[in-house]
């Protein structure tokens, strides 16, 4: 692997670890006190999506739409990421993220509600599979880091990881040079 494939895999994390920061604050946010402020009408999601963990969940889910991108850009493949990705389910978050930063004349748009179909659809269950799998892939080092440096991410948050690898890779943050030295 040389050093412009590493830095864009590193590039894609550091968009992976947006969205997870994003879900982890959505998740710290939704209290039981934020729970009774929401009713199940337009209201009660008007409510929501106004909200802070609203905004984060939004956010979250908008950002991973970006990963899928970014994988489909670099042409990763792994099995089961490749099976998740062949879901419905990402054209809607697609739409979804979309209507997150495209601006909607609508106080809500239905591209974010269209995002959830039917209760027995599971698109939440389809997501945190999604989310699972793609931190599954980097932690797997997909990228040669030494040994030392893979085990220092234990109880880090992704940001810190992130933040790690970067501090090792140094200055080189471009992806300018094709003809980089492989990285062993």
């Amino acid at each position: 692997m040389n050093m412009k494939q590493v830095i864009r895999i590193i590039t894609l994390y550091k968009y992976f670890a947006y969205a997870s920061h994003m879900r982890k604050l959505f998740r710290e946010a939704m209290t039981d006190d934020w729970m009774k402020v929401y009713t199940p009408d337009m209201q009660g999601a008007v409510n929501f999506f106004l909200s802070p963990p609203g905004i984060y969940f939004m956010y979250s889910y908008s950002g991973i739409f970006l990963v899928i991108q970014g994988w489909e850009s670099l042409e990763l493949h792994d099995p089961k990421i490749d099976k998740l990705l062949e879901s419905p389910f990402v054209d809607r978050l697609r739409k979804f993220r979309n209507a997150t930063f495209h601006y909607q004349k609508d106080m809500l748009s239905p591209k974010h509600l269209q995002f959830f179909g039917t209760q027995e659809e599971k698109t939440e269950e389809w997501l945190n599979s999604l989310y699972a799998e793609f931190e599954r892939f980097f932690i797997e080092q997909r990228i040669p880091i030494p040994e030392s440096l893979k085990s220092s991410f234990k109880d880090k948050t992704d940001a810190q990881v992130f933040q790690a690898i970067k501090d090792y890779f140094g200055n080189r943050t471009s992806c300018a040079n094709d003809d980089e030295k492989p990285i062993k």
